[in-house]
């Protein structure tokens, strides 16, 4: 199915509002995105047919453009139901932990609020030290979050959180979740307006001015349906000053899954690459053995409230 037939919108740049831009890489849907789709799930591996990703002439963000109808994200991930991410809970769980010591350098304890919480692996691996809050889209996830944690948890946005308007966090983390929003600037002000003074704004996203992301261009792994920004460092660190945040921290991140897991990533890759490393992990017993990997080309900040 040709991107001409989908219900496609356009958009201006989101950090710079300007509607000048450039196509950096193009491979159409092939699907509609009818609030069905499987690309909104967290473990999707389908990394092609991205739509067009632009990048702004006036500030360099790149973005997908024009992009599915508001209405369809939405409920895209208001239906989303992902049984597979709950098979990596161990390593979603200890993945949590590198998270909090990064954040515990700057707020040890206090109230935290995850924005795109899932099944609240984070949010459990927080509660030691925090008073936790979640916000999920996903009914379905939200559902598993209070069953297997018990943790309170509510299906909306930032944007407009209902469920814990006139409160203040600590922290406020946001882990692979901006990149999917329609408006992460608005996102960010809402953030900050939900955070005490002085407070911590934690984010993960992909960084597309990462050297893997510039040698495998349009094949880069985070180039997906799913994702509608692509930051670099400097576009992210540019959004959160706009947005009243101070950084204090940007590096990379790596993630602790089983080798099996790791092998699924390849899957969309040359066969020949997908076929030798399986093998190879087959052969040496590694499937459900956990590794550490950095591909260098995520980012980790932590930002202040100014």
């Amino acid at each position: 199915m040709e991107s001409s037939s989908l219900n496609l919108e356009e958009t201006p740049c989101n950090l710079c509002g300007s509607k000048e831009s450039a196509v950096l890489y193009e491979r159409p849907y092939l699907t509609p995105h009818d609030g069905e789709s499987g690309a909104f799930a967290a473990t999707t591996d389908e990394f092609r047919n991205y739509g067009r990703i632009v990048y702004c002439l006036k500030c360099g963000l790149r973005y997908t453009n024009p992009r599915p109808a508001a209405s369809l994200i939405l409920s895209g991930y208001g239906n989303c139901v992902d049984e597979s991410y709950l098979l990596e809970s161990s390593s979603r769980s200890i993945n949590a932990h590198l998270s909090l010591n990064t954040i515990k350098r700057f707020i040890s304890s206090g109230s935290l609020l995850e924005v795109g919480s899932s099944v609240g692996y984070f949010l459990n691996a927080a509660r030691t030290d925090f008073e936790v809050t979640g916000l999920e889209p996903s009914h379905w996830a939200t559902e598993e979050a209070k069953r297997r944690f018990k943790i309170e948890c509510y299906p909306e946005s930032i944007e407009n959180p209902k469920s814990i308007e006139g409160r203040n966090f600590d922290v406020i983390a946001m882990s692979d979740v901006i990149e999917h929003l329609l408006d992460p600037k608005a996102a960010l002000l809402s953030s900050r307006r939900f955070l005490k003074p002085g407070g911590i704004l934690y984010l993960l996203t992909p960084d597309i001015g990462s050297l893997s992301a510039k040698i495998m261009r349009g094949y880069w792994w985070g180039l997906r349906p799913a994702h509608i920004y692509y930051f670099s460092r400097q576009t992210m660190m540019r959004m959160l000053i706009e947005s009243g945040f101070e950084i204090l921290t940007i590096k990379s991140f790596g993630r602790i899954f089983t080798y099996s897991y790791w092998l699924s990533r390849l899957k969309n890759y040359p066969k020949s690459v997908f076929l030798t490393a399986g093998g190879l992990i087959k052969v040496l017993g590694l499937e459900n053995k956990l590794v550490y990997i950095d591909t260098r080309d995520s980012m980790e900040i932590c930002a202040r409230k100014r």
